[in-house]
């Protein structure tokens, strides 16, 4: 069966300066063929990237550590007596004991839920301020990009406001964002911190949104758990052989609507945010795709979008990096890649 999607939007920004490196969209149109995406400024719910927020904001508190470990069950919750939360393995019978850590590298919704419920309570007000003390959801305007405006989200000021929402703004529902502001999140975490704002221009003093969203130590924590979150969990396909890759898978539901055959359709955001070399960051992309039905597997799709860009970028000598080939000298990635395919290519003569 063909995977039908409707959308896709890529941003690549330099980590230090946030110029844009490149920025691409692809929509479909009513008659099923792909034509430029316009609106770089569209947002929906980005589903588990943001639990890399959540999970540094509770850390902030110092009332949650990543050695910490949660039960997280058979992977069903009773989160109040009409609603489940289900971890993407319920049915198999979840993941049990954890640690926040590995619930980040597994995008464990209970989790990570349950670190922001030992961390704020059911103080939604005090984890949406932490979140806002980190520049979460900035920038709100882009100079060359239309439409970009402040986050919308829910909050205990809503009069129909329930305490059961921060569980699900932990695992990024209920607050919708664009693309570009995740990553210039993310990017904030590659740069130690210092969260800058993105441009099209090439500024000798690029804006800076917030010097330091997070401590340091936390700061090191989250890098080294976005690491293993391609090294060891869900987004290994993101990975590379040659250099190491950090970042965090999403899935998320973002609609629900019927078809011309008045048949219920599911519309799924997938995703892949991060970064590049994970010891060294010099570039940040974030992947974003529409798709409708299942299956729908941030690792799995946008992940596999991420690996061949950065592969593609390492084949042009973007940026320079350095490996030991098989005979422990010091050669290019280019090189190297040349070496094997030729080497390979003299197995099959």
């Amino acid at each position: 069966m063909k995977t039908l999607y409707s959308c896709l939007r890529l941003f690549l920004l330099s980590v230090e300066s946030l110029n844009f490196n490149s920025c691409v969209g692809l929509e479909r149109n009513y008659e099923g063929k792909f034509q430029p995406c316009r609106n770089f400024a569209y947002q929906q719910e980005l589903g588990s990237v943001a639990k890399t927020a959540s999970l540094l904001a509770a850390l902030e508190t110092g009332e949650v550590a990543l050695t910490d470990t949660v039960d997280t069950g058979n992977g069903l919750w009773a989160v109040d007596n009409e609603r489940y939360m289900k971890d993407h393995n319920w049915s198999r019978g979840g993941y049990g004991m954890m640690t926040f850590e590995q619930a980040l590298e597994v995008s464990s919704n209970i989790g990570i839920s349950k670190a922001v419920m030992r961390a704020f309570g059911y103080d939604a007000q005090a984890f949406l301020d932490q979140l806002a003390k980190m520049s979460y959801g900035q920038p709100d305007s882009i100079e060359g990009i239309e439409g970009i405006g402040k986050t919308v989200y829910s909050s205990p000021k809503d009069s129909d406001w329930v305490n059961r929402r921060i569980l699900w703004h932990a695992i990024g529902y209920e607050r919708l964002m664009a693309p570009i502001q995740m990553l210039t999140f993310y990017n904030a975490i590659a740069n130690d911190g210092r969260m800058v704002k993105p441009t099209l221009t090439t500024k000798a003093h690029p804006e800076v949104i917030n010097p330091q969203i997070a401590s340091e130590k936390n700061i090191k924590l989250m890098q080294e758990a976005l690491d293993h979150v391609v090294s060891k969990g869900l987004g290994r396909k993101a990975g590379m052989s040659l250099l190491r890759v950090a970042g965090k898978t999403a899935t998320s539901q973002v609609k629900s609507y019927y078809d011309h055959n008045d048949e219920s359709v599911n519309e799924y955001q997938v995703g892949f945010c991060g970064y590049f070399p994970a010891d060294a960051p010099r570039y940040s992309i974030i992947v974003s795709m529409n798709k409708l039905g299942l299956p729908a597997s941030g690792g799995g799709m946008a992940g596999v979008v991420f690996h061949n860009i950065v592969e593609l970028m390492l084949l042009h000598g973007i940026p320079q990096v350095s490996v030991l080939d098989d005979n422990g000298k010091v050669v290019s990635v280019r090189e190297y890649l040349d070496q094997t395919e030729k080497e390979t290519n003299a197995g099959t003569d």
